[in-house]
């Protein structure tokens, strides 16, 4: 469904991941990190408009940093490691 030729970027992907990492709900950090990982598989399988850049791994650990979620250090962590 949607709206014909009309497709989230790498822009949509972290202004969302950018409003979970500055919600404060539970989980949100957790859904901050999926729709990253989803990017990242997107982006590998050939959708170039979703690579994602500096502002979507830095949202992502933001998001993270704040959760208080159990694992959370070293689920960020990862995504630094990601970016390089």
């Amino acid at each position: 469904s949607g709206f014909p030729g009309l497709k989230p970027d790498a822009f949509t992907y972290t202004a969302v991941i950018d409003a979970y990492a500055k919600s404060g709900y539970r989980g949100a950090a957790s859904r901050a990190d999926l729709l990253l990982d989803q990017m990242e598989a997107k982006y590998a399988a050939g959708d170039q408009d979703l690579k994602p850049n500096t502002f979507t791994y830095n949202a992502v650990i933001n998001a993270l940093a704040k959760s208080g979620e159990p694992g959370a250090a070293a689920r960020a962590e990862r995504v630094l490691h990601n970016m390089v």
